[in-house]
């Protein structure tokens, strides 16, 4: 069994950027993702694919056995593919038919840039817009920032078609992304060469109100940072209110979520279990109940997760809430949902659904299969997977550019209340 601190809690790429990972990989990949691909390069990965399946992936309820029905079914595509990133979007097609989370397929270049603590892109995040894409970021170093795109632009048009969506904004390192974008009321054109640039965003801390801490976690993947977290706790600490912004936090390592955990819950306070697949089969010959009853076979599970408090710093003693949206998956969601179970209040909208542990295991030709080993259900004995964490307070989390934070002021407003009737008041 791997350390259960080694598995991955994320979604492995997200709009093109690549998540870091561990020991970097010496030489860079012989297949470029725009280049050919043959066929016997084609069947060699799906061998290894089809390998995995039947060895290694585990998903309590999935029968793995129906990967060759999955690949039958998307077998044009995958033929048709010209280079790996179509052959990829192909397999990643034929995977979605289990219906679950973190299987990916990544091409030789995402793993490339994954293992080598890469992003490769324009070097911006975006969020939808009536028109097409909101610049909301442009990180410094990329390709997007040497050609002076700014947040509040609005991407329309790339390369002549228009845009709704981040794939629209899609393409390989070392293209020209040929912009038509909107600023300030005026169409300019813009070109962007797609490179590599460092996508790590550090952790804040905002202060909404003199008594309210704001704390931005971006990340559980190697972008985040233990030293500069416990730093602003200990700044936090002064704070009657603390808001922890887990919005558009993908996951990453259980370790670090677990360092997160010590910072916030008390000693030894439950985070929640998973399921591998020997206490499954474990719950299944003892003959303990139905199949299906995750809040039983993970009462069972010989890994589970306590909190543990942190050496330098005391939990946050003050008001707690957590903000999610669509873009907290894994360990943001096990975090979000842990903490609800302590009875602090979640804000914002539904996450994700995508909870669980996986890891990524090298293919041929330099492609790699991200696939899940367990599975992960709350103290509370909830599923989240394909349900994700649904918040005691809906509100509309993202605010567009500009815009005032309606998630962080009605967090901060809910705490408000929330301590009155502590208190005994109104």
């Amino acid at each position: 069994m791997r350390s259960l601190f080694a598995l991955v809690l994320g979604a492995a790429m997200v709009a093109g950027f690549a998540q870091p990972t561990s020991a970097p990989q010496a030489a860079p990949p012989s297949l470029k993702d725009s280049g050919p691909i043959t066929a016997e390069q084609k069947k060699s990965v799906l061998e290894g694919v089809a390998k995995i399946m039947k060895d290694s992936a585990f998903v309590p309820g999935i029968d793995f056995d129906k990967w060759p029905e999955f690949v039958k079914a998307n077998q044009e595509g995958m033929d048709k593919a010209a280079n790996p990133r179509e052959f990829s979007l192909a397999v990643n097609k034929a995977l979605q038919g289990f219906g679950a989370s973190h299987f990916v397929l990544a091409t030789p270049e995402a793993f490339y840039n994954r293992r080598n603590r890469r992003a490769m892109g324009m070097g911006v995040t975006v969020q939808v817009a009536e028109g097409g894409m909101l610049v909301t970021n442009v990180f410094p170093g990329s390709g997007a920032a040497e050609a002076g795109l700014q947040p509040g632009d609005l991407i329309t048009q790339h390369n002549g078609k228009k845009v709704a969506s981040q794939p629209d904004l899609a393409g390989g390192e070392g293209e020209t992304a040929k912009l038509l974008i909107i600023r300030q009321g005026k169409e300019k054109k813009v070109s962007v060469t797609r490179r590599a640039f460092s996508n790590v965003r550090p952790e804040t801390i905002s202060w909404p109100a003199p008594d309210t801490a704001v704390i931005k976690i971006w990340t559980f993947d190697q972008g985040y940072n233990r030293e500069n977290v416990e730093k602003l706790f200990g700044e936090a600490a002064k704070s009657k209110k603390l808001i922890l912004d887990l919005r558009l936090n993908p996951g990453g390592a259980v370790v670090n979520l677990m360092h997160l955990m010590g910072l916030v819950m008390p000693n030894e306070a439950p985070v929640g279990a998973f399921i591998a697949r020997t206490d499954f089969n474990r719950y299944k010959e003892a003959g303990s109940g139905p199949l299906d009853d995750f809040a039983a076979i993970a009462k069972q599970s010989r890994n589970r997760l306590t909190a543990r408090k942190n050496a330098k710093i005391e939990p946050y003693k003050g008001n707690l809430a957590v903000l999610v949206n669509g873009g907290s998956g894994s360990a943001s969601e096990i975090a979000a949902a842990a903490l609800a179970d302590l009875g602090v209040p979640v804000i914002g909208e539904k996450s994700a659904g995508a909870v669980l542990a996986s890891i990524f295991s090298p293919l041929s030709e330099g492609f790699a299969l991200q696939f899940p080993l367990m599975d992960y259900v709350s103290p509370s004995g909830r599923r989240l997977e394909g349900a994700g964490v649904e918040p005691l307070l809906s509100v509309n989390s993202l605010p567009l550019y500009g815009q005032k934070d309606e998630a962080i002021e009605k967090a901060s407003m809910l705490l408000d209340r929330m301590a009155r009737m502590k208190s005994g008041g109104q």
